[in-house]
C-alpha cells in the first residue's frame, strides 16, 4: 500500500481527514508518530494492508454460502431504454453494460445511444460490453480474461 492509498483508505475508514493519522493510529494499534513516520519515509508495512481491509469490513467469505462473482441484471434508462449489465462483484470490480448488436455489429435500435467507441469495448459476436466502469484498476493484461469471463457470465445468465 501506497502512502497515499493508505491516506485516503484511513480517511474513508475514518469518515474524516480531522486528526486522521491519530485516529487510524488507534485503531492499528500503534502510536501516531508511527504513522507520521510511514507517510514521511513513503513506506507502510505489509501488515497495514490487511488490518486495514478488516477496518473496512473485508473479511473471508465464511459459512456455507457460496458468494457470487458476477451479478448480470436489467435497468432502465430515464429516457425509458431497457439496459443490461454484468457486474464482477469480485476485484477488480466493474460494471459494464451489455449493447445488442445487429449483423454488422451496430447497437440495435432497442438499445438506445450507446457509447461504443471509448474506453473498453468487447464484442461477444451478438452483443459488446462497454461503457465499463471501474470501481477496481485491474492489472495490465488483465482487461481481455476479465472481459472474457463476463461474456461467460452473461452467455450463462440467458440458459434458464
Amino acid at each position: 500500500m501506497t502512502p497515499a492509498e493508505f491516506t485516503t483508505a484511513s480517511i474513508a475508514i475514518l469518515r474524516s481527514a480531522v486528526g486522521w493519522q491519530s485516529a487510524i493510529a488507534r485503531r492499528l494499534g500503534v502510536e501516531s508518530r508511527t504513522v507520521r513516520r510511514w507517510l514521511a519515509d513513503a513506506a507502510v508495512p505489509p501488515w497495514v494492508d490487511a488490518r486495514m481491509a478488516e477496518l473496512m469490513g473485508a473479511r473471508e467469505a465464511a459459512g456455507p454460502w457460496p458468494r457470487d462473482e458476477w451479478i448480470v441484471g436489467d435497468g432502465v434508462s430515464q429516457d425509458g431504454y431497457r439496459r443490461e449489465y454484468v457486474i464482477h462483484v469480485a476485484p477488480p470490480r466493474f460494471v459494464a453494460r451489455v449493447v445488442a448488436v445487429d449483423d454488422q455489429g451496430m447497437p440495435e435500435p432497442s438499445e438506445g445511444p450507446a457509447d461504443v467507441v471509448s474506453g473498453v469495448v468487447y464484442s461477444t459476436g451478438d452483443s459488446l460490453l462497454c461503457e465499463v466502469d471501474w470501481i477496481d484498476q485491474p492489472e495490465p493484461g488483465q482487461i481481455t480474461h476479465l472481459m472474457d469471463a463476463a461474456a461467460d457470465a452473461v452467455d450463462t445468465s440467458g440458459e434458464d
